[in-house]
């Protein structure tokens, strides 16, 4: 399960680690990068416990990907391309029983009408299942709320670079500074 600890992939790693069978392994994976919050891999970390699904924490290279730096309207469907890339690498090396292997995420159906969630192509791309598509996020919140799960009331995090305009450039010294700055005016 592409994971962040936000209220979407929580709901989706808690159904599939749920339904899992005795021969299966599901696993909760983060992608770790300058453009997520340490807040959010703590958050990520304490999440995947309480649901009691492992959590793999995985370098991303999006950082080193000239498109996501420029920031010029790619950087999500970048971003993305390196994650599921990084996620299906690790899905070939998974052993089951039944040799099958799939990756979900916490698409929404909310996100479905974002126009700038150009992600999403790359979830098509390596065959991402969002089985929350036909949800709103305020019925995955209800869903959450009912599964036990403490986030369910969260405020969405999106990434890091989510917060520069177009064509500011996502250096890690932008995103850096995003995060010192966002750390400060929540500790006012």
């Amino acid at each position: 399960v592409a994971f962040s600890g936000g209220i979407d992939s929580s709901v989706v790693a808690a159904a599939v680690h749920a339904v899992q069978t005795s021969t299966e392994t599901a696993i909760a994976v983060l992608g770790v990068s300058n453009a997520v919050p340490e807040e959010q891999v703590l958050l990520a970390r304490r999440i995947s416990s309480h649901i009691g699904i492992p959590l793999t924490e995985v370098p991303t290279t999006e950082g080193s990907d000239d498109i996501y730096i420029a920031n010029a309207g790619q950087a999500c469907l970048a971003c993305k391309t390196h994650l599921y890339s990084t996620l299906s690498a690790i899905a070939a090396h998974a052993k089951h029983s039944d040799g099958g292997r799939q990756l979900y995420n916490g698409t929404n159906s909310d996100d479905l009408k974002d126009p700038t969630r150009l992600g999403l192509i790359a979830a098509e791309n390596f065959k991402v299942l969002s089985p929350l598509r036909e949800l709103t996020k305020a019925k995955v919140r209800v869903v959450a709320r009912h599964m036990g799960l403490p986030n369910w009331n969260y405020a969405a995090s999106p990434c890091l670079r989510s917060r520069l305009a177009l064509g500011v450039e996502a250096s890690v010294d932008h995103l850096h500074r995003i995060e010192r700055a966002e750390r400060f005016v929540k500790t006012r």
